[in-house]
């Protein structure tokens, strides 16, 4: 898997998809890979070089984005810099990679869980301190530090600039350091040290060593201004509150900033802010509302006027636009036209504009057939879900899994249940749910019924059935939340819903979400293993409902422009009277994403 030599096309959506999907999270799991060699007991360790992979391509992909240089190494064996000034200085053949370890562990042995606060996290800490060292000091003067996340996550924080609530804060934050040390357009070098933490209480930590020795400079070929979010089309979830545009040997102390939406209408700004202290000089603003969005259903496109820029040879303004996207939801063109009708006995030709910068398309048939099926959790038959839950525990329960609460429906259900009360990479308590795998096609009065029983459940745990009609990229709750009855009180029997649901042309997902309301007490799973903590639900079914039965799926290449639909592509035989559904998938960055919409046939 490539983790450095990145390149791409801001300016097309598909391409910006691809990246997201081929290089972003491509680093995603990193936590199974990190290979620690340490112990919390204050053995700094090392990590695997899978895992330094994973941060050099998070680096790279974000500098790849922003346009400079994506050849950065991580990890490279190179040794640490020493300024003469330094007061405290390790050995000269110190690799900047064992530093940053040995600067994590400092981190992570003198956090003070009962307060919140850690002494090392400082640019200049006290040889006081446990776990300190030279190296160690060497390394925080010269690396960017994080508390509650590690590897390519820390990464990711570092660019956005986001700060774990109770932990200390700087300037680096509202100046976005640690981002414009990651994106020096001259920087070729880096080093990371982690821990990966236990507990809550025993959180993880990073720290990216970002100073470069001259040698490992190189002169930036195509010298200009740096954006953070990058102009074009950029990922929404990476998106930040502090926006900044910087520049080699530019000063921005008279700088003014504006923005406006698409809509021409003024996004207000607040605290613009000039620093030349952190890499290449910047100017640095905070926006709210829509500008700042982690998730946007649509594309938001932003565009930005910066003026009064000084400098030799500086433009003295730069304007740009940013769109932010959904990089789970595909925009292009999918739809196949042709015949509404097919003979049983001969074939129809289907037309279609394959998706710019796509790897390959394919055709997806379905079979259009009335819901009168029934989802349970039992061996057989096989439950047709796609679980999103922790490992913790079991989403497919039987009878002895419920403690005193005994079976719901037959011998076994589904359930949700909060795995733990922190997970250190979401630093939170994270959502479960688990989706039924079919496409669903709604008609006249249509509804979703369910059994539920609720277990330990408090008033602050909720369950909600949600739908797609992308495929899964956006969700939208439909019916009411479900929450517990009491802090302390569990269902003595099981109960029965029912959730109208739209009539739809188009299919839909469906599934099922448990989450947490921010603030309030809750049970877990970790906290009580053999307690029925928790909802449990069964007999899921669909009523005045058809599901598309998927028959075959043909992969043409990125030049087809059509598709032949007949008995030998179908799947199963063409008999006169049935509906079938024809659906165009696209495949970028090495993913398929979903369909769009589909084309009814009917046999003649």
């Amino acid at each position: 898997m490539h983790s450095r030599g990145f390149e791409v096309n801001h300016l097309s959506r598909n391409d910006v998809l691809g990246f997201w999907h081929a290089v972003y999270q491509a680093s995603e799991g990193y936590e199974k890979r990190i290979g620690w060699t340490g112990s919390l007991a204050g053995n700094p360790g090392t990590v695997s070089r899978v895992f330094a992979d994973d941060v050099e391509r998070r680096i790279n992909f974000f500098r790849a984005m922003c346009g400079v240089p994506a050849n950065a190494r991580v990890n490279s064996g190179s040794t640490v810099v020493i300024d003469p000034a330094d007061p405290h200085k390790p050995a000269p053949s110190t690799r900047k990679s064992d530093a940053a370890q040995a600067a994590a562990m400092m981190l992570f042995r003198n956090y003070n869980p009962s307060t919140g606060t850690d002494p090392a996290i400082d640019h200049d800490p006290k040889p006081s301190l446990a776990g300190w060292t030279p190296a160690a000091w060497n390394a925080n003067a010269n690396g960017n530090l994080a508390f509650g996340l590690f590897g390519p996550g820390a990464i990711t924080e570092y660019m956005m600039e986001e700060v774990v609530s109770g932990t200390a804060t700087s300037a680096w934050n509202s100046l976005v350091g640690h981002r414009r040390w990651c994106l020096v357009p001259d920087a070729t070098d880096f080093a990371t040290g982690d821990q990966p933490g236990g507990s809550p209480l025993q959180p993880p930590t990073n720290v990216l060593y970002i100073t470069q020795s001259p040698g490992e400079e190189i002169a930036d070929a195509t010298p200009g201004f740096v954006c953070y979010p990058s102009p074009g089309f950029f990922p929404a979830p990476v998106n930040s509150r502090f926006w900044s545009l910087g520049r080699e040997g530019a000063d921005f102390s008279k700088a003014k900033v504006s923005m406006k939406d698409s809509g021409g209408r003024p996004v207000t700004i607040a605290a613009v802010r000039n620093n030349a202290t952190y890499g290449n000089p910047a100017v640095i603003w905070e926006v709210a509302g829509p500008a700042a969005a982690k998730f946007v259903a649509a594309d938001q496109t932003f565009h930005v006027t910066v003026t009064g820029i000084q400098g030799a040879g500086i433009p003295s303004s730069h304007t740009y636009s940013v769109t932010l996207i959904n990089p789970d939801r595909i925009t292009s063109n999918q739809t196949l036209t042709g015949s509404a009708l097919v003979n049983a006995t001969s074939t129809a030709t289907y037309g279609f504009t394959p998706p710019a910068d796509c790897e390959a398309v394919r055709i997806t048939t379905f079979q259009r057939k009335p819901a009168t099926w029934k989802e349970g959790a039992e061996k057989s038959p096989k439950p047709k879900v796609i679980g999103r839950t922790s490992s913790k525990y079991k989403l497919l329960t039987s009878s002895s899994d419920k403690g005193s609460l005994g079976a719901l429906s037959k011998n076994r259900s589904f359930r949700l249940t909060f795995p733990s009360i922190y997970d250190k990479l979401a630093r939170g308590v994270p959502d479960q749910s688990f989706e039924i795998d079919r496409l669903i096609l709604p008609k006249s009065k249509a509804r979703l019924e369910f059994a539920f029983r609720r277990g330990y459940m408090t008033k602050g745990s909720v369950l909600v059935t949600e739908l797609s009609k992308d495929g899964g990229a956006t969700w939208k709750q439909f019916g009411k939340a479900i929450t517990g009855v009491s802090d302390t009180k569990y269902d003595e029997t099981s109960s029965r819903a029912a959730v109208s649901i739209s009539s739809s042309g188009q299919p839909i997902r469906v599934r099922f979400r448990y989450y947490a309301k921010k603030g309030q007490p809750i049970y877990t799973h970790e906290a009580a293993p053999k307690s029925p903590t928790g909802i449990f639900i069964d007999d899921v079914a669909f009523k005045n409902c058809d599901w598309l039965e998927p028959r075959k799926t043909t992969v043409l290449p990125n030049t087809a422009s059509s598709f032949v639909f007949g008995k030998s592509t179908a799947g199963a035989p063409l008999v006169k009277g049935d509906r079938w559904m024809l659906a165009l998938g696209t495949r970028l960055g090495g993913r398929w994403f979903p369909y769009g919409p589909v084309k009814a046939v009917t046999v003649k």
